[in-house]
């Protein structure tokens, strides 16, 4: 057995060395094409990340701005509406608690009221039509030269101001800020960022890259796409999904890519080299194949040690408790007899005999000792002990050719066979007289059963049975006669 584990052991180690060196073999084939997808992955993460991390940080610019607004609506009090001074103070008020650079409002009739001034804005600002100033809504406006202004507008209900409903409020961010907030061109690593509408015009009035800050980003990729690839980024640009486009401007590889900012029409742009993230990743390619091989050789030297040391200690560890389990499991501690355990196993192998028909004839004699209980109560367990050694050595005695078990802490079953079986009744009897006379005379003695194996039986439980209750019979006969 020993020779067989190891021999097995170092087969697999074999086995798993050729398998790893062939999968090396084979993945460093594909290596190229595998590195260029993987980089391509990379790469598209790489943009969704940088482009994603963006949209949100302008999202929740706008929306901590929209909470803000929100927050000075509700904190206006019926004093801060009693006066066109009292209103202007709390619009002052707001600007310099939020840092806002304007903040407004409007009531039905279009009048604006800001901090030092007070004019109609019906012409000025389309938010204030019937339906926009329902919800809140960010439109831009240009402002000095190609700048641009976001006006973020929400609105207002259940508020009068000198007999007029107020409609809506509304801040004013200069598109800078968030220019500035992003950090948006990198140009030492050929990486450029900007914000586009839905319609390709350019929000931030900067340049992104080879494309102009005044020209239509939509116009400008129709020169550099097929047909099919510009109607998909246009349809994305109008429809607010995400997605990305590939090009080749001034014989340079480019990859674009853009992402949707929610609830405003704006797309976050991208555009980076495509050799930008290959060059990093190629450029150590090599490398890694290097060191990969290195390791493999590596590995597959420490997994024939490995396997070649584990066949040795398991062979060892599994022979060495399997000895002692097997001393452990079979025999009674206490009286070297068969134990519980080993009785289930010789249940298993007569039933599976019964099962098939090819069963000897047997009998079964339960034993339970008399007394046992009283002896531990007023002798001790050590006395105990002994009086079941001193009781196991009558009843292997009386059948000296048939397996003894002990179940259970004063009870024992002998499987009778061979020339026990012959003389079962005669046996029976003996121990009977000499458990009586035990008794009498303060020594151990056992109440005993007896049943036969009997064709109808399905198992020998059914004999077991029988047998238990025969010994229960002779138990209460015995106290009786006492």
């Amino acid at each position: 057995m020993k020779r067989s584990l190891l021999i097995t052991t170092l087969v697999g180690a074999v086995i798993v060395v050729l398998i790893v060196t062939g999968a090396t073999i084979w993945m460093s084939a594909g290596a190229r094409s595998a590195t260029d997808r993987a980089v391509e992955k990379v790469s598209d993460f790489y943009l969704e990340e940088l482009a994603g991390r963006r949209s949100q940080v302008v999202s929740r610019f706008l929306e901590t701005i929209t909470e803000e607004a929100e927050r000075a609506v509700l904190l206006m009090k019926p004093e801060n509406l009693r006066s066109r001074d009292a209103l202007r103070e709390y619009i002052g008020y707001v600007k310099a608690l939020y840092g806002f650079d304007v903040f407004a409002v409007a009531d039905e009739d279009n009048i604006v009221y800001t901090e030092y001034s007070t004019y109609s804005g019906g012409s000025r600002y389309a938010f204030l039509s019937g339906q926009q100033a329902q919800r809140k809504t960010i439109t831009t406006s240009a402002v000095y030269g190609a700048g641009k202004e976001i006006c973020l507008s929400i609105p207002v209900e259940k508020l009068e101001f000198m007999g007029k409903k107020l409609k809506t409020c509304f801040v004013k961010i200069n598109m800078s800020d968030i220019v500035s907030m992003l950090a948006f061109n990198t140009e030492e690593n050929g990486t450029h960022f900007s914000m586009y509408y839905e319609n390709g015009e350019n929000l931030t009035g900067l340049d992104f890259g080879p494309i102009g800050a005044r020209e239509n980003l939509l116009e400008a990729m129709r020169q550099q796409l097929t047909n099919e690839q510009w109607q998909t980024l246009s349809g994305q640009f109008a429809e607010g999904v995400s997605g990305e486009a590939q090009f080749t401007y001034s014989g340079r590889d480019q990859i674009l890519y853009y992402a949707p900012i929610p609830e405003t029409g704006w797309m976050i742009t991208v555009l980076i080299p495509k050799n930008l993230v290959y060059d990093q990743i190629g450029g150590i390619r090599e490398e890694t194949m290097t060191r990969s091989t290195i390791q493999i050789i590596a590995t597959c030297a420490a997994l024939l040690i490995f396997f070649t040391v584990l066949a040795v200690q398991a062979n060892r560890i599994s022979q060495a408790k399997i000895e002692a389990e097997r001393k452990i499991a079979v025999k009674d501690a206490l009286t070297g007899v068969g134990s519980k355990y080993a009785f289930t196993r010789k249940v298993e192998t007569v039933d599976a005999e019964i099962q098939k028909g090819t069963v000897k004839p047997f009998a079964i004699v339960v034993c339970d000792l008399n007394g046992l209980k009283q002896v531990n109560d007023t002798k001790g367990h050590e006395a105990g002990d002994a009086y079941i050694r001193e009781a196991c050595r009558l009843i292997c005695g009386m059948y000296s050719h048939s397996p003894v078990y002990r179940i259970g802490g004063d009870e024992f079953v002998i499987y009778l066979q061979d020339a026990d079986y012959e003389r079962r009744d005669e046996l029976l009897a003996e121990l009977n007289r000499t458990s009586e006379a035990n008794m009498a005379d303060g020594n151990a003695s056992v109440a005993a059963g007896m049943a036969d194996y009997e064709p109808g039986d399905q198992s020998i439980q059914d004999a077991l049975g029988r047998a238990d209750q025969r010994m229960y019979e002779q138990k209460r006969q015995m106290k009786g006669g006492r």
